[in-house]
């Protein structure tokens, strides 16, 4: 029998994650109205994107399965699928070169130029290799790590040689971990780039982004890691307690948008200057 205050619970949890998302991609896009610059307006702009993005990861855990194959496919798509952690990232990639240009000595970012190749690249096989599985094998994205592999090795036993199934089936089998690493190592370079920035809003804005992707790449890698050792159910993860660690993780990552987005907002006023005003017409017509 389910537990029914697991059930609450889980769907509480749930509730916070969409509300302070939501929330934060509200600001951003308030605040985007009121900048001037460019470059302000388009980073507004993709922090009230990816506090949508972070809700729209919501829903999908409470749709019950259907008949339909291809509903059950679009389904594993919109929920396993990658196109998440790509906003995130290229999010990450169109910040970096904005960053060393505001460097006054314009220093390479953890060599970003190179390093964004091979991330690149690895990010583009790892959705790809998803969405193969999200088409002929969905069911093998809710299996455990171990038959998930499994899963990848056998689908490409019968048409391809055995060392792709096993290369496949090994980079598929943890492919949230790696890609959660990319983030990681982008929310570094932007620490770091926003160190060397002298824009004041930018950095400032940068710091809590930053922040919040290495929290959300580390807890995430940290939370899959106990379930995996603890062997809890995809039910349990989803509709249970078990919920509540990866939605606290979510919670946190879009606290530090909302923040990074009230970084943007244009708060420090001029000094009155109307006293002295008064004064001098005082003195004029006197």
């Amino acid at each position: 029998m389910p537990d029914s205050l697991g059930l609450v619970v889980a769907a509480l949890s749930y509730i916070a994650v969409v509300a302070v998302g939501v929330y934060a991609a509200y600001w951003a896009f308030a605040i985007r109205r009121r900048l001037i610059g460019h470059i302000h307006r388009n980073h507004a702009l993709w922090l009230g994107g990816l506090g949508i993005g972070t809700v729209l990861t919501i829903p999908t855990s409470f749709v019950p399965s259907s008949n339909n194959p291809f509903i059950n496919v679009l389904a594993a798509f919109y929920t396993n699928a990658t196109w998440q952690i790509l906003i995130a990232f290229a999010f990450i990639d169109s910040t970096i070169p904005v960053l060393r240009r505001s460097d006054p000595l314009l220093r390479s970012i953890l060599h970003w130029k190179k390093v964004r190749i091979g991330l690149w690249s690895f990010l583009t096989f790892e959705t790809i290799l998803t969405i193969y599985m999200s088409i002929y094998f969905p069911a093998c994205l809710l299996a455990a790590t171990g038959d998930f592999s499994s899963c990848i090795r056998s689908s490409f036993a019968m048409s391809s040689p055995g060392w792709l199934g096993t290369i496949l089936g090994f980079f598929g089998s943890d492919w949230l971990d790696y890609m959660m690493f990319c983030l990681v190592l982008g929310g570094a370079a932007l620490l770091i780039g926003g160190r060397r920035s002298r824009d004041r809003v930018l950095r400032e804005s940068v710091k809590w982004l930053g922040v919040g992707l290495v929290c959300v790449g580390v807890g995430f890698v940290f939370v899959i890691a106990i379930t995996a050792i603890l062997n809890l159910s995809n039910y349990y993860t989803t509709y249970s307690y078990g919920a509540v660690p990866f939605n606290v993780v979510l919670f946190l990552t879009c606290y530090a948008i909302y923040r990074s987005a009230r970084s943007l907002a244009p708060l420090n006023r001029l000094p009155p200057i109307e006293p002295e005003i008064s004064s001098s017409a005082k003195e004029a017509t006197g």
